[in-house]
Formats: C-alpha cells, sequence, structure tokens
C-alpha cells in the first residue's frame, strides 16, 4: 500500500500517482464511457490523457479539495477516484464526490470508500457537515448509504439534461453529531463489524422518487 494515506478493508486511499493513475492507467478513459457517466455531468465532451493530466495537477493545487485515489489492496490498482470538495474550515461543511471505473473494483468498495472519506471529513478536517448531491437514477446508492447515516435533504428539478430526457436530483447530507452518534451505537464501527448483515437492512422503497411526489403536491392545490 504505497503512500497509503487511509486504509479500509477492501480499498485504500492515497493521493494520485500521475505517472501510475493517469499516464499509465485510463482514469481519462473513464470520463468517455456512458456507462460510467450516464447519471453525472461528465462524458459531454470528450476526455483524453493531456485534459486529465492539467485536471488533476489543478485540483492537487486547490486549498478546499481533497481528491485521492481509490485503490484496490488486493491488484494495488486504481479503481476509482474520491474527493472532498468545496471545503468551508469556517462553516465546517464540504461535499463529496465519487467516481468508479465501472466494474472494476471490490464489491462493496464504494460504500466503503464513501465511509472512510465521511470519517476522514469529521474527525480529521473537524467538519459540521457533509453534502453530496445525486441524479434520482441513483436512487438505490441514496438508500444504500442511508446506512451509514446520509438523509434526503433536497430535490432539485431540471438539473440534467441527457439523451433527450431532463432529469432532476436529490441532495443528500450528514451532520457530525448523527455521525458520531451512529459511532457510539455501533461500538466504534462506522460500516459494523457485519456489513452483509447492514446491507440487507437498506431500504427497498424509492425515496427520491417520494420525496419529489411529496414536494409536487405542496403546491398542487394553487394551481
Amino acid at each position: 500500500m504505497e503512500n497509503c494515506f487511509i486504509e479500509g478493508d477492501l480499498i485504500y486511499l492515497r493521493l494520485p500517482n500521475i505517472q501510475k493513475d493517469v499516464i499509465d492507467g485510463n482514469w481519462h478513459e473513464w470520463f468517455n464511457d456512458d456507462n460510467i457517466t450516464k447519471y453525472l455531468y461528465h462524458g459531454v465532451y470528450p476526455n483524453n490523457l493531456d485534459k486529465q493530466i492539467a485536471i488533476v495537477e489543478d485540483n492537487l493545487t486547490k486549498d478546499d479539495m481533497v481528491l485521492l485515489s481509490i485503490v484496490d489492496k488486493t491488484t494495488d490498482k486504481i479503481c476509482g477516484i474520491v474527493s472532498l470538495k468545496d471545503i468551508d474550515l469556517l462553516n465546517r461543511v464540504a461535499e463529496i464526490t465519487i467516481v468508479m471505473d465501472k466494474g472494476n473494483y471490490p464489491e462493496n468498495s464504494p460504500i466503503e470508500t464513501w465511509a472512510l472519506i465521511t470519517q476522514y471529513g469529521f474527525e480529521k478536517l473537524n467538519l459540521n457537515k457533509i453534502n453530496a448531491g445525486h441524479h434520482i437514477g441513483l436512487w438505490q446508492w441514496v438508500n444504500k448509504i442511508e446506512l451509514i447515516g446520509y438523509k434526503l435533504e433536497g430535490y432539485i428539478k431540471s438539473t440534467h439534461i441527457k439523451y433527450g430526457k431532463v432529469n432532476d436530483m436529490v441532495r443528500v447530507g450528514i451532520t457530525a453529531k448523527d455521525y458520531y452518534n451512529l459511532l457510539e451505537e455501533r461500538k466504534g464501527k462506522y460500516l459494523t463489524s457485519d456489513f452483509k448483515s447492514l446491507l440487507r437492512q437498506r431500504r427497498k422503497e424509492n425515496l427520491c422518487k417520494k420525496l419529489g411526489n411529496m414536494i409536487d403536491g405542496l403546491y398542487e392545490k394553487n394551481r
């Protein structure tokens, strides 16, 4: 685990290595892949190696962003990237983003990554709130991160226009209070010792759709 910054059971996080991850890897190709960018803002304009190098180099200089490579512990190959961005240490808030190489990562490593970067944000950066935004097509993922304390906080219409369809997004978040309460409840193990058992508790209902319908209903009487 060369230059490991945060270690998980399945993956570890470290600073991106331009040569190893970008030049010798296929990082830039992820953003040309419809399967990966289907629910992202990426993938509208073509990406190439030179552009990706410039983007990574620029992001690594930002004071309000921590960008990390997600590395498979078994193969030692990069399988995704995760960041805390728009870090505001005055108001103690930040935003999580994550992109995984489609299918080329250990099972359940996305949620482990999400949990690790959340822990880092609260325990090392002393944040009070961490937020994220998701296309409504990712409602099953939203249900999954609910298991580690993230809750729906808002519904925003007409944010994504792709493939001839206008789509909406939801906002999710977790407070430091909720994080530390969950940590205490689970005796210091944020993801619990029995992760598979935790996943079986995942909500089956599409709460994103329910929230959108509820907001629409607030204004139906006024139409």
